[in-house]
């Protein structure tokens, strides 16, 4: 891709933020209180190394005393805490170990406990019909025992999964009835959470100054109950929404406490998603190997965890970075596995987004019949999930690949689109398409004014290069 055209992909959802697993905690104590309630404090202070090793250690207790419902309850946590550290396989292994005790003694109670646990694997591998199935068997148990605290978490970890699906109405219904449950309850780990988790729904949706408040609450919430993971998170939804302002270099500063926290935690899927965060942002900013050096590591994690849930956002983005290299070859390569990598995972809000990449690549490349057949998928899916960045993207591209045949017809689908759109960059963006196509002076005055606003702004190269291009062109028609 040439540097000096503007990559309208960067005006999309990059990737859904991740949302923070509500675990289930124990409901009773081990024989020894006093180590438990250290492991507590080691969980919330984020010495997970050290809280695994005397947790390991209480196994080996646990297993010569004749109390299973205990030796259940700490491999149960003991998954939780590898889980956090992506380690997908040991974590399952004393899951159902956890679970099969549980079944024995029909204690149903703690059977939906772990089972939301287990529902967390399927989840970061990107089996979401799996995920959900765990999780409404658990939410089954919880309405069967009238456990109020079951339900709330139960209900707020289905709320994730239909997000990720894309469909954020139904998934904003479950986070409000989690919020609501947790705070009749006093559970407010759970309260937080699910704030934070209904800010993303209207950064989806493109409310950003709705997102920005929740997001903001979200983190003073965490930061005042001291979960250092729960912080980290929060901080990477507050960089998000900076981002999709055009505010690059606050986001940024919000990615780096996020990755550092993560590093810190041993956190491996939050590394993934603060490392990619980090490598888009460096990347608009013109920082394009310090954007590969990010991209290397977010793609060698998600290889060692097998991570599927951000393959596919990540897949994508580093086709982006390949194209602004000159690498098109790599990059059609990347755009095609992230395409393949949201389908095997069902996110079709994801999946919209890539047709929409692979669409703009084709159509800057020159090859105008692929970049129709993937735009018009894109747009399907996009409506489907109500993917606002999409629809609006591939509506310009759409009248963009109408315009060899009927330039009349795609300058007056333009108008009608901008008629109706307010945002900055989206408007920029019309108006520098009309200005190419009907060569209007007051197309280029009004691209010029927010090209100027948008650079000085975010410090994204793509407007100042965007600037650039418009004020070469009038100076060529200048005798």
């Amino acid at each position: 891709m040439n540097s000096g055209s503007l990559d309208s992909s960067q005006k999309n959802p990059r990737y859904k933020r991740p949302m923070l697993w509500l675990e289930s905690v124990s409901g009773y104590f081990y024989p020894f209180e006093i180590i438990e309630r250290k492991i507590d404090t080691l969980e919330i202070i984020g010495e997970w190394e050290t809280a695994e090793a005397i947790l390991t250690g209480s196994l080996l207790e646990l297993d010569r005393f004749d109390d299973k419902i205990m030796l259940a309850e700490a491999c149960s946590r003991l998954g939780s805490l590898k889980v956090n550290r992506g380690q997908y396989s040991d974590a399952g292994k004393v899951f159902d170990r956890s679970l099969t005790i549980f079944q024995d003694a029909d204690d149903k109670r703690g059977q939906g406990r772990v089972l939301c646990n287990i529902a967390s694997i399927h989840h970061n591998r990107g089996d979401y019909d799996s995920a959900l199935d765990c999780l409404k068997e658990a939410l089954g148990y919880a309405e069967e025992l009238d456990n109020k605290q079951g339900i709330s978490r139960a209900i707020g970890n289905i709320g994730i999964i239909y997000y990720e699906k894309g469909d954020f109405q139904k998934a904003v219904e479950y986070y409000q009835r989690a919020m609501d449950i947790s705070r009749e309850l006093g559970d407010q780990e759970t309260e937080t959470i699910s704030v934070g988790n209904i800010g993303m729904i209207y950064q989806e949706i493109g409310d950003y100054p709705k997102a920005l408040e929740y997001c903001t609450r979200y983190l003073k919430m965490a930061q005042s109950q001291g979960n250092k993971q729960v912080i980290s998170y929060a901080l990477g939804n507050v960089g998000s929404i900076y981002f999709e302002l055009d505010e690059l270099k606050k986001a940024r500063e919000y990615f780096k406490k996020y990755l550092e926290i993560s590093l810190e935690l041993g956190d491996k899927p939050g590394q993934i998603v603060a490392c990619d965060d980090m490598g888009i942002t460096e990347m608009f900013l013109g920082n394009f190997p310090a954007s590969q050096e990010y991209y290397d590591k977010a793609l060698e994690l998600t290889s060692e965890l097998s991570n599927a849930e951000n393959l596919a956002v990540l897949l994508a983005n580093i086709g982006k970075l390949q194209a602004r290299l000159g690498n098109m070859v790599q990059a059609e390569g990347y755009f095609v596995k992230g395409i393949e990598s949201a389908k095997k995972t069902e996110n079709n809000f994801q999946l919209a987004q890539n047709y929409f990449f692979l669409a703009d690549f084709y159509h800057k490349e020159g090859r105008l019949q692929p970049a129709r057949e993937y735009n018009q998928r894109a747009l399907e899916l996009a409506r489907e999930t109500n993917c606002r960045e999409v629809i609006i993207n591939a509506g310009i591209l759409e009248n963009l690949l109408l315009a060899g045949d009927d330039r009349p017809r795609a300058v007056s689908g333009l108008e009608t689109m901008l008629s109706d759109i307010q945002t900055e960059k989206h408007r920029a963006e019309i108006n520098y398409h009309l200005l190419k196509l009907a060569g209007r002076e007051v197309n280029r005055k009004i691209a010029a004014g927010l090209y100027r606003e948008l650079w000085q702004r975010s410090g994204n190269i793509d407007y100042r290069d965007r600037l650039k291009e418009i004020q070469t062109s009038i100076n060529k028609r200048e005798p």
